[in-house]
């Protein structure tokens, strides 16, 4: 009986295994990423626009879908907080009213 993870003559990975193909995989992701940082740097060099450096400016990098996501995180914010206030109030009233 044959499983989908598993050819007939492959046996399944250990965990050293995984675990090497994972740290593998990691390396290769850091790889290309530092290659794709160096073009864009070359890039913005030869078209005469400046790169902000690591740290620098950050709120210039948020997309505009990050800023809405943070907006609309602040008012849910708000919104919580006031009616935790409007609760409690309502919770006063019930308690003092005879």
């Amino acid at each position: 009986m044959r499983n989908d993870w598993q050819d007939q003559d492959e046996q399944p990975k250990t965990r050293a295994d995984y675990r090497r193909e994972q740290e593998r995989a990691e390396q290769d992701f850091q790889e290309r990423d530092r290659k794709r940082v160096e073009v864009e740097k070359e890039y913005a060099r030869t078209h005469g626009r400046s790169m902000p450096e690591d740290g620098a400016d950050d709120h210039q990098r948020i997309s505009p879908a990050e800023q809405k996501q943070q907006r609309l995180g602040r008012r849910l914010n708000w919104a919580i907080g006031w009616l935790v206030v409007l609760i409690v109030i309502v919770y006063l009233i019930l308690f003092l009213v005879d």
